[in-house]
């Protein structure tokens, strides 16, 4: 994923990791890192569950983040979400977090599924 943060006016990148638990629902975490500015080393480690309404998924969790060179900036504090998913058949989402330190908006896409998807061809009648 890649984006910018609106708070702090600077670029993020960052990758996840997201679990189904039932068809709408997930739980995951994402680590997101300002790797462009040499002058300090903010990161963040959020941890979240997704719930699927549509093209559109309701995020919320915490955010532990790290901000500036002495670090002047950290703490865990709730966060939620909205992403967006615009075309039926790409993963590509487009995504909005919001908290008290960060507000941030990009894009994400994933690299590669770990999971398994079910072979309906393998499927016995009785």
């Amino acid at each position: 994923m890649g984006g910018y943060n609106l708070e702090s006016e600077k670029t993020q990148v960052g990758v996840g990791l997201n679990y189904m638990l039932l068809p709408k629902v997930s739980v995951g975490a994402m680590a997101m890192l300002t790797p462009f500015d040499d002058e300090s080393s903010d990161y963040m480690l959020m941890y979240n569950a997704k719930y699927k309404l549509g093209n559109f998924y309701l995020v919320g969790g915490l955010m532990d983040m790290k901000m500036g060179m002495n670090m002047e900036m950290d703490g865990t504090e709730p966060y939620f979400g909205l992403e967006y998913k615009p075309f039926k058949n790409k993963m590509l989402k487009i995504y909005y977090n919001h908290s008290d330190m960060m507000k941030s908006i990009g894009i994400m896409m994933p690299i590669f599924n770990l999971g398994k998807k079910m072979d309906h061809s393998m499927h016995m009648d009785h």
